[in-house]
């Protein structure tokens, strides 16, 4: 009776252990230490999205001002591409201590490919 027990107890740690070598701990990701944007200047949050979307390697080409007002950021300028507009946003969002992003930028030849591309209908 012990030796089923025990057999049954190890058995018991064995498939455990198994367990958890085929399942890794979740890691949680450190968070970034608190800012006090009470202490934050609009000229520092700024500088902070200019240098983000200077380190953004499909950002680094275009031509996107930044002005900050209160924590509200505004992008105005042109990109290449549509999906960079998104992108100039997102990453604006990323530097602490913005508010709010307005996001004024305009696409290059959108509003040519909107305006001069009609469509002919079949009956003409």
């Amino acid at each position: 009776m012990k030796t089923l027990l025990v057999s049954a107890l190890a058995l018991t740690l064995v498939c455990g252990a198994v367990f958890a070598q085929n399942n890794p701990a979740k890691t949680s990701k450190a968070k970034p230490a608190a800012v006090d944007c009470s202490r934050t200047t609009d000229a520092q949050i700024n500088d902070g999205v200019k240098a983000k979307l200077a380190g953004t390697s499909t950002l680094k080409d275009d031509a996107i001002n930044v002005v900050t007002n209160g924590g509200v950021v505004t992008l105005t300028g042109s990109v290449k591409k549509g999906n960079h507009k998104g992108l100039a946003s997102l990453q604006a969002r990323r530097v602490s201590c913005v508010q709010k992003v307005d996001n004024q930028i305009t696409v290059e030849g959108s509003a040519q490919n909107k305006s001069g591309s009609k469509k002919k209908s079949m009956g003409s």
